[in-house]
């Protein structure tokens, strides 16, 4: 069982970009702009991506307040970078397509309020704080050292945005054996998701309906088998800082 946990970890839940969910189009054709008065950021988030749209906002003689996005994911650091500029920006957030691992992870959550369209799919496999990775020996120390930082900045950042750091990896808790074998050989779910009541459990607050439903699986139902719906049980309690280094 713990080679496939740590396969799966390692293919999965690396907290980078997520696997095809079908929209691997919008991660090969970047896009950050300014259209129709909202910030655009279409792509992976990498720091080149995040500096553009900085420059955009801040040249901008009238500043947008909303960022409409769609992305597969991105390294985690830059992902926080882009969800931290939201929050002091006080930016709202769109989901247009999918916002997967680091966007679902810190873009989204960090939003003054969230919208969703009723085929957006948001997606979660793990973050920093994940218990498992697969890291080939020569590399163990560089990455004891980068994911100790990332661990430390991630419970500041979920703390900031009054989120319980368990959003990301409660699902992990979830998966049990055949969901990861059935992964490894590519016909399990690549993440997970939550419905509108379990996310508030979390912390995530102002999130509006734009088409009054949000219920993707109908809309895309070639998808439906990629994420997996997972239901926060009677027992959670929200807490901040959950996961924390101490010193």
């Amino acid at each position: 069982m713990k080679y496939f946990f740590l396969v799966f970890c390692f293919m999965v839940v690396g907290c980078t970009s997520s696997k095809n969910t079908g929209e691997n189009s919008q991660n090969a054709e970047m896009d950050v702009d300014i259209k129709n008065g909202n910030l655009i950021y279409q792509g992976e988030i990498t720091e080149t991506s995040n500096n553009a749209i900085f420059s955009l906002f801040n040249n901008a003689e009238f500043k947008p307040n909303r960022l409409v996005i769609s992305s597969n994911g991105g390294e985690i650091g830059a992902g926080m970078d882009l969800g931290r500029w939201i929050k002091d920006n006080k930016l709202d957030v769109e989901v247009k397509g999918v916002c997967a691992s680091s966007c679902a992870n810190y873009v989204f959550p960090a939003a003054h309020t969230k919208y969703l369209r009723k085929d957006s799919v948001l997606l979660w496999h793990g973050s920093a704080w994940q218990a498992d990775w697969n890291i080939e020996k020569e590399f163990v120390d560089t990455f004891k050292t980068h994911i100790t930082l990332m661990r430390k900045q991630e419970t500041t950042f979920y703390s900031d945005i009054g989120v319980d750091n368990l959003l990301a990896i409660y699902g992990q808790t979830q998966f049990n054996f055949m969901d990861y074998v059935l992964n490894f050989f590519g016909k399990g779910a690549v993440g997970y998701d939550y419905s509108l009541a379990d996310l508030q459990k979390f912390g995530l607050a102002n999130i509006i309906l734009l088409d009054n439903e949000w219920d993707w699986r109908k809309y895309r139902p070639q998808r439906v088998s990629l994420v997996r719906r997972i239901k926060v049980g009677h027992d959670y309690e929200f807490k901040l800082k959950r996961f924390d280094i101490k010193h």
